[in-house]
């Protein structure tokens, strides 16, 4: 199957940095766009239809007006990472472009593998080792992760729970020269604090009461590769420092053991509570923090990230249903709006049980509001609401209040009530692309042929689906 290719967007004028552009990005599977400062700046390049730019590379303006320019390229295409090529190595305006949000600054001229290693690194919104990020706050953070994974500082994770803390660790790891080595995750808040010290460093046969055996620790485990500190915040003080020497020395000791062993253990600590307040409120010790904080990175809830929310929940249902086996099924636009409107407290991890449970009451090939059961949506059943302004009793059948408000009087269709909500639902597409076929198909996630043998059967059942998609009939 061939590599789908990822756009490129080249700016500068110079013949010679083009060419190089040109020849170092040749046969892969990239497709490069070139354009000058004043068609990015109008607009017309980036905003070139059917076009989806995952790179930008910008040749430096030696003027200073390099910073305006990225400026307008961040503004219109939020998340892009831009590499920036400057003819000269300056470390003021290398700092200046890599603070207004440059991913990486390139002095020409740039080896040819270099910059292939780095567009290969640097691509645009979506999913990136299990990371999906599409909002710009998840970008932004995903670059950073990146780029702190070069190195062996410490990093810190902050964020809600259920943000996907583990996950960017897990990301920082495969990013860096250690994803060889083991990822060894500890939640620190899941451990009693009698056993927390054996847990971390190892214990010695006979060390105490069960050891009946040598235990190689957490930080033993993970030597060469990367230890993930979860829930860092709850670890006790008296921890806490052994923690801190552990970290000092590069080497532990075994409860029961008679000398020290040499660790080599990259830290990815994370936290749902804010740690300069633990430090200030006495819980946490500021040596410590500072340790741990090297490189900070933070993860938005959810609810902040709205651009994540249906391509998580499409990751979701394609592991849902991949693990049972089970075809992947659709979310209609209802259950999409659903998704996008509500507010998870629960974040990431509520997200995926919320997709668990639509797979396992779905009962058709698409996915409506009931089967996600959010606050606010009404399960299936008929309900009489009474207009207070007129009086009249209105009846919501088989739908939430949200969705009724928008569904089109269709009408009922033969059936059981869910069956009759999937023949709504598909009439409902049709009337919107205006009977159009093919696009009515790839919306519903079928077949132009799946979708006319749909039909067939509601003519069969004697329901006029032409008039019905005209508007000019509705079902009986």
């Amino acid at each position: 199957m061939m590599t789908p290719e990822r756009n490129v967007l080249v700016v500068g004028v110079d013949t010679t940095f083009i060419k190089s552009v040109a020849s170092a990005l040749d046969h892969t599977d990239y497709s490069m766009t070139f354009a000058n400062a004043e068609s990015v700046l109008s607009g017309k390049s980036i905003n070139r239809q059917g076009t989806a730019f995952e790179v930008v590379i910008l040749w430096s303006c030696v003027n200073g007006g390099c910073e305006y320019l990225l400026a307008r390229i961040l503004q219109r295409m939020p998340g892009v990472p831009v590499v920036v090529i400057s003819p000269e190595a300056d470390k003021q305006q290398a700092g200046k472009l890599i603070s207004a949000g440059a991913s990486d600054y390139l002095v020409y001229p740039v080896n040819s593998a270099v910059l292939r290693a780095r567009v290969d690194q640097l691509q645009g919104p979506g999913s990136v080792d299990g990371m999906h990020a599409y909002a710009p706050s998840t970008r932004h953070t995903t670059q950073l992760a990146r780029r702190a994974s070069v190195t062996n500082a410490a990093i810190l994770i902050s964020g809600e729970s259920g943000t996907g803390k583990e996950v960017l660790a897990r990301y920082v790891h495969q990013s860096s020269g250690r994803s060889a080595g083991a990822f060894v995750a500890v939640n620190c808040a899941a451990i009693p604090e009698t056993m927390l010290e054996s847990i971390l460093f190892g214990h010695e046969k006979g060390s105490f009461t069960g050891a009946v055996a040598r235990y190689a620790g957490k930080f033993e485990q993970a030597s060469g590769g990367t230890l993930f500190l979860d829930e860092v915040a709850e670890m006790p003080l008296e921890q806490q420092a052994k923690l801190l020497r552990a970290l000092q020395e590069k080497e532990i000791e075994r409860l029961g053991g008679s000398g020290p062993i040499k660790v080599d253990v990259r830290i990815v600590s994370a936290s749902n509570r804010d740690l300069a307040q633990c430090v200030r409120e006495g819980s946490f010790r500021e040596d410590l923090f500072y340790r741990l904080n090297v490189f900070p990175l933070h993860l938005n809830p959810l609810r902040e990230r709205q651009e994540d929310i249906l391509p998580l929940a499409q990751f979701f249902l394609r592991r849902s249903c991949g693990q049972s086996g089970q075809p992947t099924p659709e979310l209609s636009p209802e259950a999409a709006r659903a998704l996008k409107n509500h507010d998870w407290p629960g974040n990431i991890r509520e997200l995926e049980n919320t997709i668990q449970r639509a797979c396992v009451l779905k009962r058709s090939w698409v996915i409506l509001p009931d089967d996600l059961m959010l606050p606010g949506y009404i399960a299936q059943q008929q309900i009489s609401v009474v207009n207070a302004a007129t009086g009249n009793v209105i009846e919501l059948n088989g739908c939430s209040q949200d969705c009724s408000q928008e569904r089109s009087d269709i009408g009922n269709f033969p059936g059981p009530a869910r069956k009759q909500q999937e023949w709504r639902h598909v009439l409902e597409i049709l009337q919107r692309n205006k009977g159009h076929r093919s696009r009515s198909a790839e919306e519903l996630g079928m077949t132009t042929r799946m979708l006319r043998y749909k039909l067939a059967q509601l003519r069969d059942s004697g329901i006029d689906v032409d008039s019905i998609i005209t508007g000019s009939a509705v079902a009986s």
